[in-house]
């Protein structure tokens, strides 16, 4: 009894005492670089927020005016035009996505029921899509926290211990570990938390423009159980129409223009170490390049470049030479390079806007005699379109292949003249 009692009072709790502590101490490394990890992906999660906030533009006048002038389009049985109008629509990047996307709705769909189905699920992908890109911020701003919390209370132990033998160094290193990974997991869930908070916040604003854009669009739907059935059930009854109604006007369509513009796409081009901005225009005839801005100094490897040199020369000038530079003089120098940088992005980006604009009122003759390199393809003449996950568009001609560029951010929304111009011929690969 004495040796039952013995093992139960002291061997078998020390055992499992010592399985404990070697468990939580052997999780010390493992938690602090995971919080490495969360720190990290917080910040880079920051970036696309500073990035997406500044690329944000909402203007709901111009999208209503865009989409009650696709409605009239759609029913003069215009959709190319239709979606060439809503591709001008500037909007932020889940409209954009949605416009994109809306143009497949009539492809091979006769069906009013079958379209209202379409619509439903298109508006459940959109939602899904932010839900997923709101999930890293969220396990950021969750996780980071509780790593902390394991990170603060690992160390204790062993700092308890150097405590009561004197050993303060043992102490110190250990309550810095707890304090340092206290700080930064906050940090990461502070910076997880602010950015799901806004864009969560954003989110709902882009879902009910794309539901009032579908609403105005196809708000003439058969009687369902989709978005345009909700709207309608919460409105008044229509007034009755009268028995007899005269019957409507024939439509009478304008015969088209080769001047007229479907749409327009921003791309960018890198050759030869220079980035160039070019518009694909959409016109009745075919399909036009125009170069609307380059610079060299927009390409980034030239600015990575600059900023090696330059540190490079200070680096051998305080090694060799004796110059004394301080570390905060050096800070400030690559910040001056990076935001000279980033002022010659955004004044190029600016040109470009503005010289489509005015490409887009020109005729086709003048458009291609405004520079050398900007050619015209005829529809009947492009045999394939291939766009990779880059948005990157290659056109395929009887001549062979042409690249005319990666797609711009701000243009993703104005993709959907394309697949309506070119039903059949583009390629997603």
């Amino acid at each position: 009894m004495t040796d039952t009692a013995t093992l139960l009072a002291y061997e078998i709790p020390n055992a499992l005492q010592q399985i404990i502590s070697i468990i939580s101490t052997n999780l010390l490394y493992p938690v602090m670089i995971v919080l490495i990890i969360l720190i990290a992906g917080s910040l880079i999660e920051l970036g696309g927020f500073l990035f997406e906030w500044r690329n944000r533009h909402r203007d709901l006048g111009r999208m209503e005016e865009s989409a009650s002038r696709a409605r009239e389009k759609l029913e003069q049985s215009d959709p190319e035009g239709a979606f060439g109008v809503l591709g001008q629509s500037c909007s932020n990047s889940f409209v954009h996505e949605f416009l994109y996307r809306i143009a497949f709705l009539h492809q091979g769909c006769s069906d009013r029921g079958m379209l209202e189905v379409r619509l439903e699920k298109l508006l459940q992908d959109i939602n899904f899509e932010m839900s997923k890109k709101l999930e890293r911020s969220r396990f950021v701003a969750r996780v980071g926290p509780m790593f902390g919390l394991m990170g603060t209370l690992i160390p204790m132990g062993p700092a308890l211990l150097g405590l009561s033998a004197g050993d303060i160094d043992t102490l110190a290193n250990n309550l810095i570990i707890a304090f340092g990974t206290t700080v930064v997991g906050l940090m990461a869930g502070a910076i997880g938390f602010m950015v799901a908070t806004v864009r969560t916040r954003w989110y709902k604003h882009d879902i009910s423009d794309i539901e009032y854009l579908s609403e105005i669009i196809f708000g003439d739907l058969g009687p369902g159980t989709g978005v345009a059935a909700g709207y309608r059930a919460n409105r008044a009854p229509a007034t009755p129409m009268p028995e007899h109604i005269p019957a409507p006007l024939p439509v009478v369509r304008p015969k088209p223009d080769e001047n007229d513009r479907l749409g327009v796409i921003g791309t960018i081009v890198s050759r030869s170490g220079e980035s160039v901005h070019r518009a694909l225009i959409f016109s009745r005839s075919g399909l036009i390049s125009a170069k609307t801005a380059g610079s060299i100094l927009a390409n980034s490897a030239l600015w990575m470049g600059l900023i090696v040199i330059v540190n490079a020369v200070i680096i051998v000038a305080m090694n060799v030479g004796g110059l004394n530079v301080p570390f905060n003089y050096l800070l400030l120098i690559n910040l001056f390079i990076c935001a000279a940088f980033v002022v010659t992005i955004y004044s190029l980006k600016g040109r470009a806007r503005s010289r489509s604009r005015d490409l887009e009122g020109m005729p086709v003759n003048k458009i291609l005699s405004d520079d050398g390199s900007n050619f015209e393809v005829p529809y009947s003449d492009i045999k394939r379109i291939e766009i990779d996950k880059s948005r990157n568009i290659k056109i395929l001609t009887s001549g062979g292949w042409i690249e005319v560029g990666r797609v711009e951010k701000s243009s993703i929304g104005a993709m959907g003249v394309l697949h309506a111009v070119l039903q059949d011929r583009v390629v997603e690969v």
